[in-house]
């Protein structure tokens, strides 16, 4: 049984979810509600729910820094990112969900909540868990992760340091000389150390990185693709096909298809 948690400062709207829903019908048990994300934090810590539904406006703690706090926990303490999200908006806003995909979110409903969309992101994020679980997504090999083993190895944490600049400004379109400055160090040093810990050079570890990410939108069919290249930092869609292509061997749409053909079999 896929487990729910309802995170939602409107006691009304968070009633109508948690209460009018067909969880028996999605094969979902909605385990616990919250009126904000602080409750939601610690409903999460004690319920570590599958799915979580919630609303970016709250006080003190929104839904979107609430995500990323709680994507922070699940990778200190089991080291993968289970939980998915579907996020509620009163705000049509492409920047909310810019935010909300660069933490992992894969759903974005705009309030007021129609039952039929609700259920169907429902649908579709259980069979995303289930897809993780049970049949994965076409296997390509995009990037290998890295660890840092050595904190004292200069080389290493200054590496691993640039990884994380990467991971964090993927969409800006990041250069190894923006990471040396912010690092203080030289491009030419950090380019020979980057490569050396990695096997990757700074630009092919953003690009695959990159398509890293897009494999991730791509598992929700209501993300346009040329919204995809937008959200992994490629303005051009036909350009960012070519390189989706040439890392994974599929184009976009081609991938996209793969996945679903697999959700349904």
């Amino acid at each position: 049984m896929t487990t729910v948690l309802v995170v939602e400062d409107e006691p009304l709207i968070r009633k109508e979810i948690v209460e009018t829903t067909d969880w028996s019908s999605l094969g979902c048990h909605c385990t616990a509600e919250a009126s904000c994300g602080k409750e939601g934090i610690e409903q999460y810590n004690h319920w570590k729910p599958d799915i979580i539904i919630t609303d970016i406006r709250m006080p003190e703690i929104d839904g979107l820094e609430m995500i990323e706090i709680i994507n922070e926990i699940a990778a200190a303490t089991t080291g993968n990112i289970k939980t998915k999200f579907i996020i509620l908006s009163g705000y049509e806003d492409f920047e909310y969900a810019r935010r909300a995909m660069r933490s992992g979110v894969q759903e974005y409903i705009v309030k007021p909540v129609d039952d039929e969309e609700l259920y169907a992101a429902l649908l579709r994020t259980k069979r995303r868990i289930l897809n993780q679980t049970n049949t994965p997504a076409p296997s390509v090999e995009i990037l290998s992760a890295y660890e840092l083993t050595d904190k004292n190895n200069p080389a290493a944490r200054n590496t691993y340091k640039a990884i994380e600049l990467i991971h964090s400004y993927y969409i800006g379109g990041i250069t190894i000389e923006n990471a040396a400055q912010a690092l203080s160090l030289s491009a030419g040093y950090l380019s020979r150390i980057f490569k050396q810990e990695t096997s990757y050079t700074f630009t092919d570890y953003l690009t695959r990185y990159r398509i890293q990410k897009a494999t991730q939108l791509l598992q929700n069919d209501s993300i346009k693709i040329y919204d995809v290249a937008d959200l992994v930092g490629y303005t051009d869609p036909r350009y960012f096909g070519q390189i989706f292509k040439k890392l994974t061997g599929y184009t976009p749409k081609e991938y996209r298809e793969l996945i679903f053909q697999q959700t349904k079999n």
